[in-house]
């Protein structure tokens, strides 16, 4: 009796460990893959800075002179950052909405001063001489709040751009895709305003070195600026 009752007692723990093991496995044909977990996250956050840059309407004027260039006044800490542009939009002003609307709801300009903000601006414009060049690039990385993207097949949708000429413009935007041709990148579909759309809307351009394009981006002044994916 007392082997019969041994016997039963291990075939009880037997099954239930048999059971705890199969509830810790994936279902059948699901395995978990915490990479491609994390790059789902990742590319959720950069779709989001997309969907905050579609926010705002399509259009509404090109005007770069005279003004902000920003579709709507920025405040931070109680004080504007920039106000609004009265007329149109430009450029600079309608990335740095976007970054800094994406910053907040991440999470990122939390215990940030106004007096840095307000350098992260200038050096989003490319005001001082030191980020004239990367502008984007260099701003996010002196306020702590993103880094720098050095190879471009790194960088993805939702980034920001810095870009120049080869007829000396430049020009910042947000990464809509790259353009791409028997698997190399021929060109750059962005959102930011511009006069060719009258404002705020979507443009392909083309690198210089594209063939059969006549396009005129430079490669290698090319910047790419992300923000963090969360509260740092």
């Amino acid at each position: 009796m007392t082997r019969l009752f041994q016997t039963a007692v291990i075939l009880v723990i037997a099954s239930v460990g048999q059971l705890q093991t199969a509830s810790a496995k994936p279902p059948l044909g699901r395995v978990f893959d915490p990479e491609a977990q994390t790059r789902r996250e990742l590319g959720a956050e950069r779709q989001a800075v997309l969907e905050v840059a579609r926010s705002f309407k399509d259009g509404g004027g090109y005007i770069w002179e005279g003004g902000s260039g920003a579709p709507r006044a920025i405040e931070f800490g109680g004080e504007t950052i920039v106000k609004q542009q009265e007329k149109g939009t430009y450029c600079s002003g309608f990335t740095f909405s976007v970054a800094m609307r994406a910053a907040a709801e991440r999470g990122l300009l939390e215990g940030k001063s106004v007096e840095a903000v307000r350098r992260f601006q200038k050096e989003w414009y490319g005001v001082p001489k030191e980020a004239q060049e990367k502008q984007c690039a260099v701003a996010v990385e002196r306020l702590g709040i993103g880094r720098h993207v050095r190879k471009l097949e790194d960088a993805r949708p939702g980034d920001f751009v810095q870009i120049w000429r080869t007829n000396k413009s430049g020009h910042s935007v947000v990464l809509v895709d790259w353009v791409r041709e028997g698997g190399q990148i021929v060109g750059i579909k962005y959102r930011s305003s511009q006069k060719s759309t009258d404002g705020i809307g979507d443009r392909v351009e083309y690198f210089a070195d594209a063939q059969g394009r006549e396009g005129k981006v430079d490669r290698a002044r090319t910047y790419v600026a992300r923000l963090y994916e969360g509260q740092r």
